[in-house]
């Protein structure tokens, strides 16, 4: 189960959700991305930056969810922005969202049986499990190291 996990987020960070004001194609996604601090390796974040991946990683797992085998943000750009997270991660996560659930439903739809036996629920589950008890504690030691 725990590849299953690593998969979930790893697809999804690269629909059957609302999505607005999302890019319209592959090319303008990369552009978006390019502009966030995802592309950058952890080690080379500044504190500022480490502090707004602390921020989004908390929103976005206090608001995913899993419905219908398809993820979910249950909330809209305005909170992103009110909780000092720049909008344009709000359009790059829902990009990302909806080619994670494009894809998963493309591979279950093509007879994937080891996706068809997934639960995705608790797979997302272990996901938000895994940054709460793991990775957000590490990136709060090199906030405490730097």
């Amino acid at each position: 189960m725990k590849k299953l996990w690593v998969i979930f987020l790893a697809v999804s960070f690269i629909g059957c959700t609302n999505v607005t004001n999302k890019p319209k194609s592959s090319n303008e996604f990369h552009e978006l991305l390019k502009q966030t601090i995802f592309p950058i390796p952890d080690s080379l974040l500044t504190n500022e930056q480490i502090e707004l991946k602390i921020k989004f990683w908390d929103l976005f797992f206090k608001h995913v969810y899993v419905e219908n085998n398809c993820q979910k943000l249950d909330i809209g750009k305005e909170l992103f922005v009110k909780e000092g997270i720049p909008e344009i991660y709000y359009d790059v996560i829902q990009y990302q969202l909806r080619e994670n659930n494009e894809c998963i439903d493309k591979w279950i739809e093509e007879g994937d049986t080891l996706l068809k036996q997934v639960n995705w629920d608790e797979v997302m589950k272990e996901a938000i499990e895994r940054y709460w008890k793991m990775e957000r504690p590490e990136l709060i030691k090199r906030l405490e190291n730097k």
